[in-house]
């Protein structure tokens, strides 16, 4: 199976949070797809500026489900941009939270910043918990700061670093790591050398 990653644009996310990975993405892996979780593609971010995403909710819910079988979950990445209240639009939409939730107990890969670990994380943890399986207890993340207490409560634990990768989760603190976050998530799916390239290519040194 190929390299998968997805984007989830909310109203009111922050632009470079979610615009930094799929740039990146896009010239790793390739097959990168922003989604609207709403049913406009056109999604307005915290600051005003109209992108126009990929796919809708109910089309990416439709591929997922066509896709769920067959699909290898260390090679698939759902990546949640921050922003207010981008996050907390993401954290409410029910349908993708359970697809996520399911996806992170079968080792799928996850990456949030800025708000949205301290949003999404907890989520993901009470489905988790209410089926009986692991949740974020123990795992290593970081966030843009004052949104720590909701994961830390659940046994997470923070690092007030720029971006933190736990096995299949990463986690950034804000825009400013947002470039360090995409290169990270990159890594998910390339090897050191080729990241390496990339960032001398994009003269991110």
């Amino acid at each position: 199976m190929k390299n998968l990653a997805y984007v989830f644009l909310a109203e009111g996310f922050e632009e470079i949070e979610a615009i930094c990975p799929a740039d990146v993405l896009r010239r790793s892996t390739k097959d990168v797809n922003l989604v609207s979780i709403s049913d406009s593609l056109t999604v307005t971010s915290a600051h005003g500026v109209n992108i126009v995403a990929d796919m809708t909710l109910d089309a990416f819910l439709k591929q997922w489900n066509e896709a769920a079988s067959s699909m290898d979950p260390a090679k698939c990445l759902l990546v949640f941009p921050g922003g207010i209240p981008g996050a907390v639009n993401l954290a409410t939409c029910g349908p993708l939270m359970s697809v996520a939730a399911a996806h992170f107990s079968k080792g799928g890969l996850l990456g949030a910043i800025c708000a949205a670990p301290g949003t999404v994380l907890p989520v993901i943890d009470g489905l988790l918990q209410e089926k009986g399986l692991s949740g974020i207890a123990g795992r290593k993340f970081t966030c843009y700061p004052g949104c720590e207490d909701g994961p830390m409560e659940l046994g997470a634990v923070h690092e007030a670093v720029p971006c933190v990768t736990d096995t299949n989760l990463v986690t950034a603190n804000g825009p400013g790591a947002a470039m360090e976050f995409a290169y990270a998530l990159a890594s998910l799916f390339i090897s050191e050398g080729a990241v390496e390239t990339l960032r001398r290519g994009m003269m991110y040194h």
